[in-house]
């Protein structure tokens, strides 16, 4: 009877390619461990152009989960490893959480092309041993014929879709093709159950001229891996198997998942803006290439950093918008595949720490005092310090006056004039009164409301409202008051009128 000669197989390997070194698995692979419990080591063995163990190669490990994942940082006892005096290499599936079936993968890292695979199969009981699917294909020495896997292992094959085909072979002693031998295919799915039912498109085949029989695995929802089994059904023991890993499928459901809405000021980050993809059968789509636009308030796209990411495991991808320095509603538009959703960030001015103003004075059109309701901040912040409501100055320093109206309820989306009035006391006690217009132009004002210049106008008045007021050097010796507020188009005028903000300008 006709017997395998390993050093002889080896050679031949090594002579029909290139490399110059060959990784195998040994021991480990279709081994049954508990769940929540480390596998047996799994045992690779890299071998030189003559078979004998090569202790010069590093290995590199990989590992596909049952959900059809690529894992690289966990899971794995070892992810890189040098070839001990045997050429041996180890690692262990480490404290699995999910039962099914993971994949151990090895590569040289020298050639990426050397690979060898272990299947570890991970049961939630102590004695559950899978069908002699799982069992390693034996080589039946009394049986006049052999089979053997031809093409198709190795697949990944997104879910809703069938698989190419899975081709497997039977010949003689000889090494010649059998025609018209039977041969039965079973499926062992992603959860370790065995099927002969469904999910292949042919259980049973008679091989063709070639002596090859064709199976796929058919249009599944469920990811993960599975292994395709075929038997000679007058040699039981003759069995080859093939893995398919499946993947989630296309892009169904694109959707916002937290960070909309947001309300940060100019120059911050806001806070993380998430997606999910997820397919037709609800699976969550990992290493989704997803790109980002960003709109700016006037409609324009702006560059602001992250232009493109990847959906992690759970099918989420992240981005979030950088500092702006333009306050406004920004729209993130992210894009996967045909699909579109978007996100809305609101921007608004950067408040500085000020001082309390206290409530605000408002007179109606008449020029009658009314109750108000708003609430007033401002200072001056002289030379980079603190801002202050009252303060001391020399000519010549730089300052900075900034004030802040939390506006009344009632008034909020109301269309307004921002006004702003100085006064100014010269040494000899006389009392000038200033108002400044758009573009900081100045105005001496008779203190008659209804002749009040707009600073700036605003459409809409939101919650809060940040007034700059001026920012350079003050060199007029004597003392200011700073007066702001609003004018709405009845005529109602709101300002600090309870306190201004104050300083006194020294030579």
């Amino acid at each position: 009877m006709f017997k395998f000669n390993v050093s002889l197989i080896y050679l031949i390997i090594i002579l029909l390619q290139p490399a110059y070194a060959l990784i195998t698995v040994i021991a480990g692979d279709k081994q049954v461990t508990k769940i929540g419990t480390d596998s047996e080591d799994v045992v690779f063995k890299v071998i030189d152009e003559q078979g004998n163990p090569n202790t010069e190669e590093t290995v590199k490990f990989q590992l596909t989960n049952p959900f059809g994942n690529t894992v690289v940082l966990k899971g794995l006892t070892a992810y890189r490893a040098e070839p001990d005096d045997n050429g041996e290499v180890k690692t262990r599936l480490q404290s699995p959480e999910v039962t099914g079936n993971y994949i151990v993968i090895a590569k040289l890292e020298t050639d990426a092309n050397q690979v060898a695979n272990a299947v570890v199969i991970v049961s939630s009981l102590d004695s559950e041993k899978p069908t002699d699917i799982v069992d390693k294909p034996i080589v039946d020495t009394e049986s006049p014929i052999k089979l053997s896997l031809v093409s198709g292992n190795q697949q990944i094959v997104k879910a809703g879709f069938d698989s190419e085909d899975i081709a497997f072979e039977v010949v003689d002693e000889q090494g010649n093709p059998v025609t018209g031998e039977p041969v039965d295919f079973q499926l062992q799915d992603s959860t370790g159950n065995v099927t002969t039912q469904q999910n292949l498109t042919v259980y049973e085949f008679q091989s063709d001229d070639k002596g090859q029989v064709k199976t796929r695995l058919q249009n599944t929802g469920d990811i993960g891996n599975y292994i395709v089994v075929a038997k000679l059904r007058k040699y039981i023991v003759q069995s080859a198997n093939a893995n398919v890993v499946v993947t989630a499928g296309l892009v169904d459901i694109f959707k916002l998942v937290t960070g909309n809405n947001q309300t940060i000021a100019t120059g911050e980050t806001s806070a993380n803006i998430s997606f999910q993809l997820i397919d037709v059968f609800n699976n969550n789509i990992p290493e989704e290439v997803v790109t980002f636009q960003v709109i700016a308030p006037d409609g324009s796209m702006i560059d602001n950093g992250i232009t493109t990411a990847s959906s992690d495991i759970n099918g989420i991808v992240i981005t979030r918008l950088e500092p702006v320095s333009i306050k406004g509603n920004y729209t993130i538009k992210a894009t996967a595949g045909d699909k579109t959703v978007q996100a809305t960030i609101q921007v608004v001015m950067a408040i500085p720490i000020l001082p309390s103003l206290g409530f605000g004075t408002t007179f109606d059109a008449q020029a009658e005092f009314i109750d108000s309701n708003d609430i007033f901040y401002g200072g001056i912040a002289v030379n980079d310090g603190d801002f202050s409501q009252e303060t001391i100055l020399n000519a010549g320093d730089y300052i900075v006056v900034k004030g802040f109206i939390h506006v009344a309820e009632k008034n909020i989306g109301n269309k307004a004039d921002i006004i702003l009035v100085a006064s100014y006391e010269l040494l000899s006690g006389e009392e000038l009164f200033f108002m400044v217009g758009n573009g900081q132009n100045i105005q001496l004002w008779n203190g008659d409301l209804s002749t009040l210049i707009a600073y700036e106008t605003v459409t809409s008045l939101e919650k809060t409202h940040l007034v700059s007021i001026y920012e350079g050097k003050l060199n007029d010796i004597g003392i200011w008051k700073v007066y702001f507020g609003y004018r709405l188009e009845d005529g109602t005028i709101v300002f600090n009128g309870n306190q201004s903000i104050n300083c006194a300008v020294e030579e």
